[in-house]
């Protein structure tokens, strides 16, 4: 049997007198019944066991954190009924838009508070698209425009270019926010029917 702290020898005791002890307080564990026992001091063999069982009403706390920052970028959880002095493991989980900074975690279960966090980076290098169109036959009107170097989350704003002989329909101006994939800016025009073509009728000079 493991002892969890160290025994308590008490010396000048009469023989045939009667001590009570009772159980000290051990972070971690709970004391059995009985927690107060009485014995009748002998020669010898005078001993008292109390026995204690590990705690197993503790919690420990999994946290998703955005790298330098307490931004989570998912929702927290809380595991419960977990045994004092376990050892629990933990995995990232897979989110979005991020990358796992530490993808594996191991704690040690104490009194205190148990927490595990995780933390991520945002994917960088990610690309957007812009593209002009005649609307209703999506012929290009412009080459389109693509931008790199973008990281996930931006909101990147753009408006609509001029186009020779075209006219911009609304909205002229579009917001995206930046994601893993799939970042597309449509802007559509018209063609124009505000030109006009004259006719001149002039004397020959012949």
């Amino acid at each position: 049997e493991l002892a969890l702290v160290e025994s308590k020898t008490v010396t000048g005791q009469t023989y045939m007198s009667e001590v009570t002890e009772k159980a000290v307080d051990i972070n971690g564990y709970v004391k059995e019944e009985p927690t107060e026992q009485t014995i009748t001091i002998n020669v010898d063999g005078n001993v008292i066991n109390f026995y204690y069982t590990k705690r197993t009403d503790l919690t420990y706390t999994v946290k998703y954190l955005e790298e330098g920052t307490d931004v989570e970028v998912a929702p927290s959880k809380v595991i419960e009924n977990q045994t004092f002095n376990s050892t629990v493991t933990e995995q990232a989980i897979d989110i979005e838009g991020y990358t796992k900074v530490n993808p594996t975690e191991t704690i040690v279960i104490t009194t205190e508070k148990n927490e595990i966090i995780f933390y991520y980076k945002k994917i960088d290098g990610l690309t957007y698209t812009v593209k002009y169109l005649e609307k209703d036959t999506n012929v290009e009107v412009a080459p389109e425009k693509v931008v790199d170097g973008n990281v996930f989350g931006d909101i990147i704003t753009e408006d609509a270019i001029d186009v020779e002989g075209y006219t911009k329909v609304e909205p002229t101006s579009q917001t995206i926010t930046i994601a893993v994939e799939n970042n597309e800016i449509i802007f559509y025009y018209t063609k124009r029917t505000d030109s006009e073509y004259t006719v001149n009728y002039l004397e020959s000079l012949e």
